[in-house]
């Protein structure tokens, strides 16, 4: 019966927000007291776990056919970002489901799709010019990515000229003036919050790149820091960026839970990953350790592959 519901709830919400297969978003619509989560598409089926036949998460086999080689695309895009931040001395971590794949599988999860990283905010300002100078494979970049459904929202992709779907995610970082504790470190996780709530829902689109930049800088710098300078070897808090509206609810990170970096094994290959990976996830996904109820794969229909970019994902592998 709740399925029906639900069904019918979403036929409407697609007439009265004109809503396409093509353009889903993640809207979450509440109605008459009914929160309803819109998927991408219909055509993202998600993908059941028979978990009768596994004591434990870490025992599910790796993924195979088409969405294997998608990750192993998406490895070799890894290992040349991971290359150029290494020989530029560039801070980085793996995050996001990659971290928790590294720490959970030693690699992908076995569903997942793409690929997230992290840096702290010098380094993610001057990584653009750097990698697009210094990259062997000329058919990846490195550009700022806008979401056309949500224009204050931006992050840093590494992608590749062939495949449209094939990317790299880079999220930003800032330091606090201070070391944030108790009461001071909710007050902070409140406010950087309300203003990436703020910047969201901006009646004023910003359409320019660096006008939006300047927005979130100006944010940060004078608001949130409050027109105090940074001086890193007091070991300051750090939160995520403004750029890109995390669902998290705790958005505040103390210096030794991230630094120093330490390696972490991911596909047979060692990248950075924070101090306190345990912790890093925990704040994320809960207990990690549990089996999800179901998956839903973004990108890897192999159906909305052209024929093209299946090749050039088999010259990535």
């Amino acid at each position: 019966m709740e399925d029906k519901k639900e069904n019918i709830i979403i036929k409407i919400l697609k007439n009265i927000f004109s809503v396409t297969d093509a353009d889903y978003t993640h809207k979450l619509v509440k109605i008459c007291g009914i929160r309803v989560r819109i998927l991408k598409s219909d055509n993202k089926k998600r993908i059941k776990i028979n978990y009768k036949k596994f004591n434990d998460i870490t025992q599910i086999p790796k993924a195979t056919g088409f969405l294997r080689d998608y990750q192993m695309a998406l490895l070799a895009i890894l290992k040349e970002f991971d290359r150029i931040c290494t020989s530029h001395n560039l801070r980085y971590w793996l995050s996001g489901g990659t971290l928790l794949g590294a720490q959970r599988h030693k690699g992908f999860i076995p569903w997942d799709d793409d690929v997230d990283v992290d840096m702290m905010r010098d380094d993610y300002e001057k990584f653009p010019s750097i990698f697009n100078a210094c990259t062997t494979n000329p058919d990846l970049y490195c550009e700022l990515w806008r979401d056309k459904n949500a224009p204050a929202t931006c992050i840093l992709k590494i992608k590749h000229r062939k495949i449209k779907q094939a990317f790299v995610d880079i999220f930003p970082h800032d330091f606090y003036y201070t070391r944030a504790r108790g009461k001071d470190k909710i007050k902070l996780n409140k406010k950087v919050r309300r203003l990436r709530k703020s910047l969201s829902m901006s009646l004023f689109r910003i359409k320019d790149n660096n006008e939006l930049i300047a927005k979130i800088k100006h944010l940060t710098n004078d608001v949130i820091n409050e027109k105090i300078e940074v001086d890193e070897r007091l070991k300051p808090s750090i939160h995520w960026g403004l750029d890109f509206p995390h669902r998290w609810n705790n958005w505040i990170y103390d210096y030794d839970q991230i630094f120093p970096l330490r390696k972490i094994e991911f596909e047979g290959y060692m990248f950075n990953c924070p101090a306190d990976t345990d912790f890093m996830l925990r704040n994320i996904y809960g207990d990690y350790m549990k089996f999800p109820k179901s998956i839903c794969p973004h990108h890897t229909d192999e159906n909305q592959f052209t024929q093209d970019e299946i090749i050039e994902i088999k010259k990535l592998v």
